[in-house]
């Protein structure tokens, strides 16, 4: 387990003893509660787009809007926080950003964003994440087990279904190194179609995300072996890896195209 950076399930227990605490509606003073997780998780998470940070919100019985306007004559932009419910319906009444201060307002988050991708870029924080869920995905044959074998490791997902209980999204929140990851930004075997076919799939589907799963593991292994043998370290893994090809989503334009916004302001 130390050999690829997993927790021990006894020291992961201790952890989460120290972990934030999910916002409760009847516990009064909802403005406080709100303070201190969105405070916490804006000077500590690293997230590559707003939607990376809403749905970490999310498991914490916050929600999160992006509001757009115009007031005498000239447009605004801003945050809505709100407390949810355990069906992730909102309660009681909503709190403008500005009343929580500077850091959790869309300014602050954007250069968060910023700093965020430059951080897991340079340190490789995909890596564990991706051998966590990679394992998961290889031991685990439901999304129960799923869930649980990440929690164990300090992880949780976020997946969202339709009506139906079709998988259209899967964000995954790694604790242990503080980082929130949509699935597609991991790579394409970690994708929400691939769960879907992994959990709700028969057949032949069932079978090529078992096989994703199994060849996702595999080249873990193998590229850990092979950084055992040789002096490139960290920085060339990501050239040895064939799965770190992201699929270009939504999310990954949003996060390139708030940065070419950023690199402008900084030249006016």
């Amino acid at each position: 387990e130390q050999k690829y950076g997993l927790v021990p399930a006894d020291q992961k227990r201790k952890q989460h003893d120290l972990s934030l605490k999910a916002v409760r509606y009847e516990n009064g003073d909802i403005k406080h509660q709100i303070a201190n997780v969105i405070r916490s998780i804006a000077r500590d998470y690293h997230f590559q787009s707003l939607k990376e940070y809403k749905a970490l919100l999310t498991i914490y019985n916050i929600g999160m809007e992006e509001v757009r306007g115009e007031a005498k004559g000239k447009p605004y932009q801003g945050l809505i926080y709100s407390a949810l419910n355990d069906k992730g319906e909102k309660v009681g009444n909503p709190f403008k950003s500005s009343l929580f201060g500077k850091p959790v307002g869309i300014p602050a988050l954007e250069k968060r964003i910023e700093k965020s991708a430059e951080i897991i870029k340079d340190k490789g924080l995909k890596e564990r994440s991706k051998k966590v869920i990679a394992s998961a995905m290889r031991s685990c044959e439901n999304r129960l087990d799923f869930e649980k074998a990440l929690e164990k490791q300090g992880m949780g997902v976020l997946f969202r279904t339709n009506d139906e209980g079709r998988i259209y999204g899967a964000t995954f929140i790694d604790h242990e190194q503080k980082c929130v990851f949509n699935g597609s930004r991991l790579g394409k075997e970690f994708s929400a179609n691939v769960f879907n076919d992994f959990f709700n799939g028969s057949g032949q589907k069932q079978e090529q995300a078992d096989h994703k799963a199994g060849q996702a593991f595999e080249t873990f292994e193998n590229v850990s072996r092979e950084r055992e043998n040789s002096d490139t370290g960290m920085g060339g893994i990501f050239d040895i890896l064939p799965i770190e090809a992201e699929a270009q989503t939504g999310e990954d334009f949003e996060a390139e195209a708030l940065m070419r916004r950023l690199k402008k302001k900084k030249r006016k």
